[in-house]
């Protein structure tokens, strides 16, 4: 009888789910669906798929031996992969940038180039069980690594700091405006330096979350004095909580910032890009935040006195009436057909595997 891929993906899952209670069994079921469907929004967009992996996963890799939560988190993963492998059409890699590895070292910058190739194929071989190959995001060489990671260190210093300065600022303002009210988001926007002494994280997403943090602050001080402050919206709320201090002092959460950068859809969708970087995270929140800048915008419009005014309407008018999104619906209507059919069968290899865990907790 011929191999298929659901045979291999039973073969691979029976000894993986051997000995696992119903909750981790449902766990792993659920968490690989997740990524799954996470997975089908990116191939909406055409080119190789580059699954962007924050420190979340990796440490659920590197801890799997001594923690079952994180081994089922693993394994979850590593079961998406398969999906990934043998279910999708599309070219699709892991990929690390240097945020990520920075992360995984425990956020100490690495003492040589010597150390910072240790730590790369620390990881090859903690991610090898994916069977997925590896792509660097934002380096050639563990040379340029290097360099990179000393960058991150010098802005986790100046956020450190300057993020302090911001949650021990008073924000109480007078909203009131002469026609109508001040809006926190956009005060919070011009409270912040045009120019961030910034190395390796984008100045914009930068100040967007920032800017998130502040209009929090501004909402918080300035409730009951003068007209009720409007927020910005639930995208504004998660950002705003993306960054915590420590109990060592540390700004936690630059991770959070650096995979919105790197795997804004909304970004790569304007800038015509000819690959995908998808966010890969365990965290809920983070997942969600790239979830609502996962949008794809067309334009068009009428300005006055345009030379072209009237073909800037046939313009608008076509645009009103065509599909502009059907390339990438048909995409993921058909990444979608697919992953059904393998939800299928792992739910068929995961309920064989619960009666065997049900017997073994009696």
């Amino acid at each position: 009888m011929t191999d298929t891929k659901h045979q291999r993906l039973a073969d691979r899952l029976r000894t993986a789910l051997h000995g696992l209670d119903d909750g981790a069994i449902l766990r792993c079921f659920d968490l690989s669906l997740w990524f799954g469907s996470r997975y089908a929004s990116a191939y909406e967009l055409p080119g190789p798929i580059y699954l962007v992996l924050d420190n979340s996963l990796i440490q659920a890799f590197k801890h799997r031996q001594t923690n079952t939560k994180r081994a089922v988190d693993a394994l979850a993963f590593e079961t998406f992969c398969t999906f990934v492998r043998d279910w999708s059409d599309r070219e699709s890699h892991l990929a690390l940038s240097p945020m990520a590895i920075f992360e995984h070292a425990g956020r100490r910058p690495p003492a040589s180039v010597a150390e910072v190739e240790h730590t790369l194929a620390e990881l090859r071989q903690l991610l090898g069980s994916t069977g997925l190959g590896i792509a660097s995001l934002g380096f050639e060489t563990p040379a340029r690594l290097f360099e990179r990671l000393q960058a991150i260190v010098a802005d986790e210093v100046f956020l450190t700091r300057f993020v302090d300065e911001i949650d021990k600022a008073d924000w109480r303002i007078d909203l009131r405006a002469p026609m109508g009210v001040k809006i926190p988001m956009s005060e919070a926007w011009r409270a912040l330096p045009e120019q961030l002494p910034l190395r390796y994280f984008d100045p914009w997403y930068v100040r967007f979350v920032l800017s998130a943090r502040i209009e929090q602050h501004i909402i918080e001080q300035c409730q009951g004095h003068g007209p009720a402050p409007i927020g910005s919206g639930r995208l504004s709320e998660t950002l705003a909580d993306l960054n915590t201090f420590g109990r060592n002092g540390l700004l936690k959460g630059l991770g959070d910032i650096d995979l919105l950068q790197i795997c804004d859809i909304s970004r790569q969708y304007q800038q015509k890009l000819d690959y995908v970087l998808a966010g890969q995270t365990l965290d809920r929140d983070l997942a969600e935040t790239l979830s609502q800048r996962h949008a794809y915008q067309v334009h068009a419009g009428v300005e006055g006195g345009d030379p072209q005014r009237e073909e800037r309407i046939k313009e608008m008018i076509g645009l009103m009436f065509s599909k502009p999104f059907a390339d990438e619906e048909a995409r993921g209507r058909r990444i979608r057909e697919r992953l059904a059919d393998f939800a299928r069968h792992l739910a068929d290899v995961c309920k064989h595997a619960l009666p065997q865990a049900s017997a073994q907790t009696q």
